[in-house]
């Protein structure tokens, strides 16, 4: 009996805790606790008090969670069973798996497009130097148009291939404690590969600017394009190592409602407003680089549209999400 009772209590304290990281600290803090109440268990036994009185005695002293968390001077995710999803360890890593795969399928969409652009300014460029016939230039166009569709289909292949999880990132998730425990291993191991990936990522993105200013700066006109096309097609293993890394990271976020995911209520409606941004902004860079390129003939210039309505766009949302948050 005392046996079953001290398994009823250390199951109470492990799903305590699992919204906490499973830290040295805590894992202490855990062991003095069951001992404490395993001593207080006792004590009501020899009271004459029955096991079941005993047990619920011994847990309604447990003490708020809340109090506990200010006393170590760390977060935990308070994680309310009514509002919340429960997941199991399968689906779990199931959808980590799946997270992976698709992130590298995104990343390869990404790097289709980069090439499509890069033979666009590969022709560009040659054409600038031999000064070869317009179906040549249309053939460069129809190269870029091909790889769009591919990598329209690469996208669409991996967001359905993530769909089914759709409600992970709708909703707070809920864990065993076993489960979140692994999953907090995991996470830890990754964030060292994490910086590593962005780092690399990021690095490689800076020297191709570099290189850009001091093509434009001292490189002969005619083979701009031949090298600003190397160096485009260059970016996209960056990008993709750098969205598999976000895209990893986002899922043990999810998981672990840690991150962008702690706060999903509040985000719904940011990506809400965002999203309605999105919808008219995107279509209207299209329009004007389009236009600026073909009315003007300066591909060689007209690219500059994306990085600067990136950054327009990443501020704009950073000051959405800012100001969201402060409201509620």
């Amino acid at each position: 009996m005392r046996r079953k009772a001290m398994d009823t209590i250390k199951t109470y304290i492990e799903n305590v805790f699992t919204s906490f990281p499973q830290t040295e600290r805590v894992q202490a803090l855990k062991l003095e606790m069951l001992d404490s109440m395993e001593e207080k268990y006792q004590a009501l036994k020899q009271e004459g008090k029955s096991e079941h009185e005993a047990i619920g005695s011994v847990i309604s002293n447990f003490g708020s969670i809340d109090e506990i968390a200010a006393e170590l001077g760390i977060e935990h995710n308070t994680v309310d069973p009514e509002n919340s999803m429960y997941v199991s360890s399968e689906d779990a890593a199931a959808y980590m798996a799946q997270t992976k795969k698709s992130s590298v399928g995104i990343g390869i969409g990404v790097w289709i497009i980069l090439t499509g652009v890069s033979s666009l300014l590969l022709i560009n460029g040659l054409d600038g130097i031999r000064h070869w016939n317009r179906s040549i230039n249309a053939g460069s166009i129809v190269v870029m148009v091909l790889a769009v569709v591919a990598a329209v289909a690469v996208f669409i292949v991996s967001g359905i291939s993530l769909y089914r999880y759709e409600p992970f990132s709708a909703n707070s998730l809920r864990l065993d404690a076993r489960t979140r425990r692994e999953f907090e291993q995991q996470n830890t191991h990754f964030m060292s590969r994490f910086a590593i990936q962005i780092a690399l990522g990021v690095s490689v993105i800076v020297l191709v600017a570099g290189a850009l200013f001091l093509l434009f700066m001292f490189v002969w006109p005619p083979v701009q394009n031949l090298i600003f096309a190397l160096l485009v097609f260059v970016i996209g293993p960056a990008l993709l190592v750098i969205i598999n890394a976000g895209m990893t990271k986002s899922a043990y976020d999810c998981l672990l409602g840690k991150g962008y995911h702690k706060y999903k209520e509040v985000n719904k409606k940011t990506e809400r407003i965002i999203g309605t941004i999105a919808s008219v902004y995107w279509p209207l860079m299209v329009a004007l680089y389009l236009l600026w390129s073909f009315l003007s003939g300066n591909w060689h210039i007209s690219w500059i549209v994306w990085p600067v309505a990136g950054v327009v766009f990443g501020a704009f949302s950073g000051g959405i999400a800012t100001w969201q948050g402060m409201k509620e």
